[in-house]
């Protein structure tokens, strides 16, 4: 994992390949994905990392505001980024997604030709009566034609076009990957690269998170404490107000309750809770 904008001596300069295979025994440059890092972070817009998550949930799903929803973007963001001047790789990833998904939305309509769609059924005033199983006869001939034209497809005529070349997913994701520096054992001395595998193989082939640019994820429990500390800050406000002689809402009134006694507010939710599931068992 080297950093592209560290200044590092030229490859004639640098080690030989002989003597850092001499140093770190048991070092396959193929055993290694090496990539570029910035020096300095980037956790806003459309990182690399979130460039590359998009297309992987893309692929996976084809629901662009699904994919962009995921990496914390909007869609509007996503086709902005695709008509960018220099976007060309991520517009050409975009499509090996797009592509990629095919499969899941052919799986999806032979369910509905094979198994059928539930339909309900209405009497004259509008209202659901029963429900009757639907198969779609004609999305079923249609996919027979497509999975085996040679039997179930209509004979052409004339000159038929051939069909667009498939579009390797992954590598369409690497050409989205910055121009990778110089090899390892070029650039780096002994030590720092034997460092460097050593990280490599700590992090199990995952940069380290001062490396990343997206921020890791919340855990429930962050995103639990952080909703606490905001309503024991609307409870102290809630406490100013009402010491100065103004009438509270009910809810700023319960904000106020939990700033002076979070503690006691939380065990007696729960156990309003549990006697509420006591009585619905009864």
């Amino acid at each position: 994992m080297t950093d592209s904008s560290d200044p590092r001596p030229a490859p004639g300069t640098a080690l030989a390949a002989t003597d850092t295979a001499d140093t770190v025994p048991d070092y396959n440059p193929d055993d290694y994905r090496w990539v570029p890092v910035r020096r300095r972070r980037r956790v806003d817009g459309w990182t690399e990392e979130k460039q590359r998550r998009f297309i992987e949930i893309l692929a996976d799903t084809g629901l662009v505001g699904h994919a962009a929803k995921a990496v914390g973007m909007t869609r509007e963001s996503a086709y902005r980024l695709r008509r960018a001047p220099h976007a060309g790789a991520f517009a050409r990833a975009w499509d090996a997604a797009r592509q990629h998904a095919g499969g899941l939305i052919e799986d999806i309509a032979f369910e509905r030709a094979i198994e059928g769609v539930e339909q309900d059924v209405y009497d004259g005033n509008g209202n659901v009566v029963a429900a009757k199983l639907v198969h779609d006869n004609r999305l079923l001939r249609y996919l027979l034609s497509r999975l085996k034209p040679e039997r179930y497809g209509t004979i052409a005529t004339g000159a038929t076009t051939a069909p667009p070349p498939a579009l390797a997913l992954e590598q369409s994701l690497r050409a989205m990957e910055p121009a990778l520096p110089a090899p390892p054992e070029q650039l780096l001395g002994c030590a720092e690269l034997a460092h460097e595998l050593d990280l490599a193989d700590r992090c199990d082939g995952e940069l380290p998170h001062f490396l990343r640019e997206q921020r890791p994820l919340r855990t429930d429990a962050q995103v639990a404490a952080d909703a606490a500390a905001a309503r024991s800050a609307r409870g102290a406000a809630a406490l100013a107000r009402q010491e100065q002689g103004h009438t509270l809402t009910e809810e700023e009134f319960a904000d106020m309750c939990f700033h002076l006694d979070p503690v006691g507010n939380a065990g007696r939710r729960r156990r309003s809770r549990d006697d509420a599931g006591s009585v619905n068992l009864v």
